[in-house]
């Protein structure tokens, strides 16, 4: 890791988020979600490099508090950078309310 690295970090919020996911697609759509993640992990290693390429969430609050999000295909990924550490909150169905769910 360079000095120029961010350390990332996936909140267990996170890891629920994405274990329901995982479980949506083998159970009800009875299908792989590995492209998804795929394009998930992606996204998130480049963060390690780039934490400031996705904007920031058109809310005023949750932009106050550093709140970025991720488009990947029909989700949304939440993450915040502070210091050195990007920190991944959610990962949101974007169709769903995604402000209450943060707020």
């Amino acid at each position: 890791m360079n000095q120029d690295s961010y350390k990332v970090l996936i909140y267990p919020t996170a890891e629920s988020d994405l274990r329901e996911i995982k479980d949506y697609f083998q159970n009800t759509l009875q299908t792989s979600a590995d492209k998804l993640f795929s394009k998930f992990y992606k996204d998130i290693e480049l963060l390690e490099s780039f934490p400031f390429s996705f904007p920031l969430v058109r809310d005023p609050y949750l932009s106050s508090l550093g709140y970025r999000m991720i488009p990947v295909d029909n989700f949304l990924v939440f993450y915040v950078v502070k210091d050195k550490e990007v920190q991944v909150h959610r990962f949101i169905y974007g169709k769903r309310n995604y402000l209450n769910l943060l707020k």
